[in-house]
């Protein structure tokens, strides 16, 4: 017998992401969506901020700071983006 690794669930929206509490998302307060998703990691003595906007319908900007410089920046689909910040969160720098 071998042993089933577990299967990593890939974030494909904002509200995925919103289900880990390291995610800040803030909404709308007349219909509730989001206007940014935001996640601070630290590592190594760098801290880096992840952060995620809607720019147009359909289109999302997805932005990494890495101690208050920009580093890298998409524009994007909401699954595309979530899921590269979701690895983004996960891989060390």
């Amino acid at each position: 017998m071998h042993e089933e690794q577990p299967v990593e669930l890939i974030p494909r929206s904002v509200n995925e992401l919103g289900t880990d509490p390291a995610w800040t998302i803030t909404r709308t307060g007349t219909t509730g969506q989001w206007l940014t998703a935001e996640r601070v990691v630290e590592q190594n003595g760098h801290r880096r901020l992840i952060g995620l906007t809607p720019i147009r319908p359909g289109v999302v900007a997805l932005m990494l700071w890495s101690d208050g410089e920009v580093v890298e920046h998409v524009r994007t689909t909401e699954a595309e983006a979530c899921a590269q910040a979701h690895r983004w969160a996960a891989e060390p720098r």
